[in-house]
């Protein structure tokens, strides 16, 4: 079982942060005053340290209350509470490299040497997160196009299941019957690679082969007769279709019905026993 924390206890950490960065950094400021006026003399390196840890501290101080104050107006512009949070994130930590940027180009480090740097790390960083950034598009593009929602019921090479939770990096399915604490987790990049089959909310259209060893005399009235018992199972009149067919040269009576998801199991078990005892010497199972 997984715990979540409260919000009011992370909410009770944010301001002793801010409180022990503004005492510390007006302590700094003192002592820089103090150097300035001449009444307190440091060596070089001290005073290079006390300047560093005065623009870290004013850069992450100033980000973090301009992040706090605008963060609630730009989740605004997003509807889904997942986009909200992926896109929060990538702001906040825009923001913050642009502060990195800035304190290196205070401590000497030209703008050349961090491009190059950036570029060098962005290279690599793909080349090691390749698959996590193909899940992070994956998410974007399932956000946005919407192939299926929560509570769809989907099939994904060879995993069908209920959509419990489309996250950043996996989709949750709920592959079990009547078991809701059991769940399968597919990695986004998964969608961008394989075919979807979306099978609906709660209902399923399920078709079921039946060999045939030759054709009733009274296969009308035993076809009607399939079609109001299968009704009865099934307790859906969305769609239900039989018919004749032929496959490798055998001779097949087609069953297409909707079945509620959840139980299909069992119904196209009740189903096929009560065709088989319908169809009697007609039904053929021999290969």
């Amino acid at each position: 079982m997984i715990k979540q924390r409260t919000g009011r206890a992370s909410l009770g950490r944010v301001p002793y942060a801010y409180i022990i960065t503004v005492s510390f950094l007006i302590v700094l400021l003192i002592v820089k005053y103090l150097v300035w006026d001449g009444l307190l003399d440091l060596p070089v390196r001290v005073n290079s340290a006390l300047n560093f840890m005065i623009q870290l501290l004013g850069v992450w101080l100033l980000i973090s209350v301009f992040l706090k104050l605008t963060k609630r107006s730009f989740q605004k512009f997003f509807h889904e509470p997942e986009e909200r949070i992926f896109f929060s994130k990538i702001y906040s930590w825009s923001l913050y490299t642009i502060g990195v940027l800035y304190i290196l180009s205070q401590l000497g480090v030209s703008l050349g040497n961090i491009t190059l740097v950036i570029g060098l790390l962005a290279t690599g960083l793909a080349f090691a997160i390749r698959e996590i950034l193909l899940s992070v598009f994956g998410w974007l593009i399932l956000l946005r196009k919407r192939p299926f929602r929560i509570g769809d019921y989907i099939k994904i090479d060879g995993r069908e299941g209920r959509v419990l939770h489309i996250g950043t990096f996996y989709v949750r399915i709920d592959m079990s019957e009547k078991r809701g604490e059991d769940f399968t987790q597919i990695p986004n990049r998964f969608f961008l690679e394989k075919s979807i089959d979306v099978l609906g909310k709660s209902t399923i259209l399920d078709t079921i082969e039946f060999p045939l060893a030759y054709v009733p005399a009274n296969f009308s009235e035993l076809t009607q007769k399939f079609q109001q018992d299968i009704l009865k199972l099934a307790k859906s009149k969305e769609y239900l279709k039989t018919y004749l067919d032929v496959k490798d040269n055998k001779l097949l009576l087609v069953v297409e019905v909707e079945l509620d998801f959840d139980s299909r199991f069992e119904l196209r078990s009740r189903i096929v026993e009560l065709i088989n005892g319908l169809l009697g010497e007609a039904a053929s199972f021999s290969k």
